[in-house]
């Protein structure tokens, strides 16, 4: 089973020197990203509207598995699922 955000949950993340996502915070609480198990971008278009997001598969240490994605326009972070 997995919880859908299709608006997506505005996060909070910390990038790491090579610029990948390390950590996230997300309604108050932070939580270290120990993997990213896939990585793909996307650009899709609704109606007019054209959008390009980055997406990121990870797991963390806290044993979260979840998909993370930045919104290349607006360089906004947001959480799309997670998985039980």
């Amino acid at each position: 089973m997995s919880r859908l955000f299709a608006a997506g949950e505005p996060i909070e993340v910390k990038l790491n020197a090579a610029g990948l996502p390390q950590r996230f915070g997300w309604r108050g609480e932070w939580h270290p990203i120990d993997a990213i198990a896939n990585r793909w971008r996307v650009r899709a278009t609704w109606w007019s509207v054209e959008a390009w997001r980055e997406f990121y598969k990870v797991t963390t240490t806290d044993r979260i598995l979840c998909v993370i994605y930045l919104d290349l326009q607006s360089g906004a972070w947001f959480l799309e699922r997670l998985y039980d």
